[in-house]
């Protein structure tokens, strides 16, 4: 899409490089967006891919897909209905459902090898959201239905970090006596993510609630342990 309103950027840029004396000109210069964490370059898509899948979400279409499947490591024919689409870190997702089947599938774009207008009519599913797809944690791995409540000891830098920018709206951080440390307990998603991001923070958190997420914490520990030891 970028490439495709390329000429509309250059234009803005040149008229924007005209007025010298307008502030407008020197802002791309002087702002920046830096992305909060490690981020992967996207995987590379056919153009001609997202020009039909594209038109196919627009104009209600079925397309034939060659894709190859990540768990069997082989290309399978189909014929997705697409219902939406969604960019999600360094991936974009068609979500369709499959053949003559109602439910929702995921289909990573860059992994779709060859994609075409179907002669079959496009069938609507008649109870797919989107807002209420991704709510419900199709992207977030949830580990269940409800909210759970994140207790853990948290380190001074990270304590401060979460006072500017918490964790989740019902969040509070006590000192704990005899340290630096303050003890934080949020009500945060019963997610993989969540999960993910506290095994970031290494030894600046001691997860002790959920049981199930410091068992998990704890077990990841003692394997990169082990695998040290071997070394």
């Amino acid at each position: 899409m970028i490439d495709q309103l390329a000429p509309q950027f250059r234009d803005a840029r040149r008229l924007l490089d005209d007025l010298e004396s307008n502030g407008l000109s020197q802002w791309a210069k002087r702002v920046r967006a830096i992305p909060n964490g490690k981020v992967l370059i996207p995987a590379p898509f056919k153009e001609i891919t997202w020009q039909v899948v594209a038109q196919a979400l627009m104009e209600n279409r079925a397309l034939d897909v060659t894709y190859l499947s990540r768990s069997t490591e082989q290309e399978k024919r189909f014929t997705l209905h697409p219902q939406g689409l969604v960019s999600r870190h360094s991936v974009t997702y068609l979500l369709a459902t499959v053949n003559d089947y109602e439910d929702i599938r995921q289909f990573a774009l860059h992994r779709i090898k060859e994609a075409t207008t179907s002669g079959n009519s496009w069938r609507k599913s008649a109870t797919f959201d989107l807002d209420g797809y991704i709510d419900n944690g199709a992207f977030g791995y949830m580990d269940g239905n409800e909210d759970t409540t994140l207790v853990a000891n948290v380190a001074p830098q990270l304590a401060w970090l979460l006072t500017e920018t918490p964790l989740s709206s019902h969040q509070t951080l006590t000192p704990l006596e005899s340290s630096e440390w303050q003890r934080l307990e949020a009500v945060v998603p019963n997610d993989q993510q969540t999960l993910w991001w506290l095994k970031g923070l290494g030894a600046n958190v001691e997860v002790l609630e959920p049981l199930a997420w410091h068992n998990d914490i704890l077990a990841t520990a003692r394997e990169i342990l082990s695998r040290v030891s071997e070394i």
